[in-house]
């Protein structure tokens, strides 16, 4: 019981501020209009500035292969499990089909487990773990979600241009952030102490801008129809990712910190994202807002659950 009091209390800042965002879009005070303007902001602003800050200012001493290899092969195989159980499940819209995978195995890592292993890690979290999520597990994200959902459209043309992705992974504002805080950070360059204060100060907007922002954009609309197949891709994602892939990090020997970072890499809800990358693609992106709803609400359950099992089998810390 103390162990589960514990994971409440890591999770429910987080869970209150994303309240505090729908409430405040249920009562007209946040729009869909603030809501886009504030991702631009966050996505473009906020999010590259706080990995420059964080990874300039990181003790980084190696980039982990066999950790890599553990984040890029997981997330392979939650792709490949998605896949045999939308098969599995006979799903014939091709369209729900690649929304319902693309949000089985994308995580909201940025916007919900950043805040998350701060509380945990109370802010010393190891950049180097942090640093491979972003450089490969959220990389391969954007690339596999191009290819699923440009393979499953409508569309007559499903040429994959290899050129555009590799455009569109360079041009990705987290992998310019991370580029330009190692450099910084290898080659020890100074910055202007204005200017880095006025970067750590946009940098602290993060956590609870993305968070009332994404509070903002759920969605509570019922869809029977759906439910199963709804619930089955949160399912995925919260539960089925963390319970097969933190005991093969176990047996892998990693350290506490490793798992605890991988842990929240595995259990943190659908991303926001998933719903603006189906829409872009012509997915359905209905059916994407709603999974990404239904992980939200599921996680205030197996988030707590999940972190008091990681801390009574002495996996944290």
């Amino acid at each position: 019981m103390e162990n589960l009091l514990m994971g409440f209390n890591i999770v429910s800042p987080v869970f209150i501020v994303l309240l505090l965002g729908y409430f405040a879009k249920q009562k007209g005070y946040i729009d869909s209009n603030f809501v886009d303007k504030g991702t631009w902001i966050v996505f473009y602003m906020a999010l590259p500035f706080k990995l420059f800050y964080d990874i300039k200012n990181a003790r980084i001493e190696s980039l982990h292969p066999k950790y890599v290899l553990y984040i890029v092969l997981g997330v392979i195989f939650i792709i490949i499990i998605a896949l045999l159980i939308a098969k599995a499940l006979r799903i014939e819209d091709k369209k729900k089909l690649s929304a319902f995978v693309h949000c089985a195995y994308r995580s909201n890592f940025v916007c919900v487990g950043f805040p998350i292993l701060d509380i945990i890690y109370n802010g010393t979290s190891s950049m180097e773990h942090m640093i491979v999520i972003i450089a490969f597990g959220l990389t391969l994200y954007n690339i596999s979600a191009i290819v699923l959902l440009t393979y499953y459209s409508e569309a007559e043309d499903k040429s994959i241009s290899v050129k555009d992705i590799f455009i569109k992974i360079i041009k990705n504002p987290m992998i310019v952030g991370v580029v330009f805080g190692a450099i910084f950070n290898f080659l020890n360059i100074p910055v202007y102490q204005g200017v880095d204060e006025a970067i750590e100060m946009v940098a602290k907007i993060l956590n609870p801008m993305s968070l009332i922002l994404i509070g903002a954009s759920l969605n509570f609309e019922s869809s029977k129809s759906d439910f199963k197949l709804m619930f089955i891709s949160a399912f995925i994602k919260t539960v089925l990712a963390p319970l097969i892939l933190i005991p093969i990090g176990v047996k892998l020997g990693f350290t506490n910190m490793e798992l605890g970072i991988a842990y929240v890499f595995w259990a943190t809800p659908c991303a926001a994202s998933c719903f603006i990358f189906t829409k872009q693609m012509k997915s359905d992106y209905e059916f994407a807002s709603k999974v990404i709803t239904l992980s939200f609400i599921m996680s205030v359950i197996t988030y707590p659950v999940g972190i008091s099992l990681m801390n009574y089998f002495n996996l944290l810390h």
